[in-house]
This record gives structure tokens, C-alpha cells and sequence, in this order.
């Protein structure tokens, strides 16, 4: 097929597919269909690809981020990995203009497409990469309801008053509770550290958490391998991958360690 059959195959099929076309013209034109099979092979082809240029509108009405995710997004858009994504994009269209200027493509229809499908690939790799982000994995395992209860200790007040208030949510209040109680006591329980640790953690006193959970570790304590388990989350809500993999490593060198099932999961996602 030549050029000028390609110009005006395109022309009135893009035309029809847009609803461009006079009752008359479009008449006509289904008629041409029906006679002159080299317009419906192309005409099925720019069918296919015009229907998904409007499914793409998907994107724009269901996908609608959260105000944390929108700022995950402008991250990631100012990034290397998207900045050569762009490039690539740049680099297809001036190829095709260079080299397919007779092709069934044109610009009208090919750019739609490419930033259809450029749009649908960032979404699709934003997504992918959300799911299994070491933020939400450490929101997923942090929600605190298989710790010790404190509050049959009658002669610790400040340890019942403590775990009050961390179940309260009241991270100061807890974290002040505890850090005095372990810096006033020669000798304080591993579900102590626990707890001091943790609050410090959702304070984002970070290396004051690890501190206690290595205190944990380095116990002769029967439970000290909670301290693995709580430090690898540490280090998934700092967003240090690779150190929370080494922790979790750690973990499965013992099927006896604390979480053992969890810590094999949530490596398996991290990988």
C-alpha cells in the first residue's frame, strides 16, 4: 500500500472514529468497508488501538492518591528512574517521525497511545512498588497486639501507668514512664525493653530504639530474640531495606527465634 492510501486510509478512519463524519460520509464509508478489504485490516487495527486510548480515562477517574501517596509520586517523577523513563518516551517519538512517516500511525494517534501507555506504566510501577514499600510493610506489623501485659505487676505502678498510656498512644507519656524505670532499676525485664523501645520507635527516636533492642539481644533473657524482630522494624520504618534484610536473615537462622513464620514472609516480600 502506498504512502498516499495510508494518508487517506488514516484520515477517514480517524475521522470515524471520532464521530466526525456526516451521516452521508459516514455511509459511505461503512460501504467502503464492506468493499475494499485492505481499508478493514486498517480500520480494525486503528479500532483496537482508538478503544485503548479510551479505556486508559481509568486512570484519571479511579486513581485518586492519598496526600502521602501524591508526595510518593512528585518523589518519584523527580527521580532518575522516571527522568529516563521521559527520555525514552522523547526517544520513541522522535524516532517515528524520523523513520514511520507512513505508517498507519500518526501523530494524532500515536502520541495518545504513547502517553496512554506511558501513564498506565507509571501508575501500574508506582503501584507495584507502593504495595511492597518497607513504609507500608512496617504500618502492616506494627500494630502492637501481642505484647506482655505489665499491669499484674502490682508493685510497679509506673509499669502499669506506662503500658496505659502506650496503649493510649501517648508515646511521651510511656517512653518517659519506662526510660526512668530502666534508668533507676539495676535489673528490668525484657517486656521493659519492649516497651521502651517501641515507644521510642513511634517518636522516631530511632537509634535510642535500637539501643534497647540490642540491650534485648544481648540478654540472657529466654525472649531475647524479640529483639531481632523489633529492630528489622526499626529499620523498615526508617526505610533502611537493607539492613532490615540483614536482621530478618538473622532471624532464620533459628526456627526457635521469635516470629520466625513472619520474619520468613516478610523477607520473601522485601526480595
Amino acid at each position: 500500500m502506498d504512502a498516499n492510501h495510508h494518508s487517506i486510509y488514516h484520515d477517514q478512519i480517524d475521522a470515524y472514529l471520532r464521530d466526525e463524519l456526516s451521516i452521508e460520509e459516514k455511509a459511505l464509508f461503512e460501504q467502503s468497508l464492506k468493499n475494499n478489504p485492505e481499508l478493514l485490516h486498517e480500520f480494525r487495527i486503528h479500532q483496537e488501538l482508538f478503544a485503548l486510548t479510551d479505556e486508559s480515562v481509568w486512570i484519571n477517574e479511579s486513581f485518586i492518591p492519598s496526600e502521602e501517596e501524591v508526595k510518593e509520586v512528585e518523589t518519584y517523577f523527580r527521580s532518575t528512574e522516571a527522568k529516563k523513563l521521559k527520555n525514552t518516551i522523547a526517544q520513541a517519538q522522535i524516532n517515528y517521525q524520523k523513520g514511520n512517516r507512513f505508517s498507519f500511525f500518526n501523530n494524532r494517534l500515536f502520541l495518545p497511545i504513547l502517553a496512554a501507555a506511558s501513564i498506565a506504566l507509571i501508575v501500574i510501577l508506582y503501584t507495584f512498588n507502593s504495595n511492597n514499600s518497607t513504609r507500608d510493610l512496617y504500618v502492616e506489623h506494627s500494630r502492637w497486639k501481642d505484647l506482655p501485659s505489665l499491669t499484674s505487676r502490682s508493685d510497679e505502678n509506673q509499669l502499669a501507668e506506662g503500658q496505659k498510656m502506650f496503649e493510649q498512644k501517648k508515646y511521651q507519656e510511656s517512653y518517659s514512664l519506662f526510660k526512668n524505670y530502666v534508668e533507676n532499676n539495676d535489673q528490668t525485664s525484657p517486656s521493659v525493653l519492649v516497651y521502651v523501645g517501641l515507644s521510642a520507635l513511634e517518636l522516631n527516636k530511632y537509634e535510642e530504639a535500637i539501643s534497647y533492642f540490642d540491650r534485648l539481644i544481648s540478654s540472657d533473657a529466654v525472649d531475647q530474640s524479640k529483639g531481632y524482630w523489633y529492630k528489622a522494624l526499626v529499620y523498615l520504618k526508617q526505610d533502611n531495606e537493607d539492613r532490615a534484610i540483614l536482621i530478618l536473615e538473622n532471624i532464620l537462622l533459628d526456627e526457635q527465634n521469635y516470629n520466625f513464620n513472619k520474619a520468613k514472609v516478610l523477607l520473601k516480600k522485601m526480595q
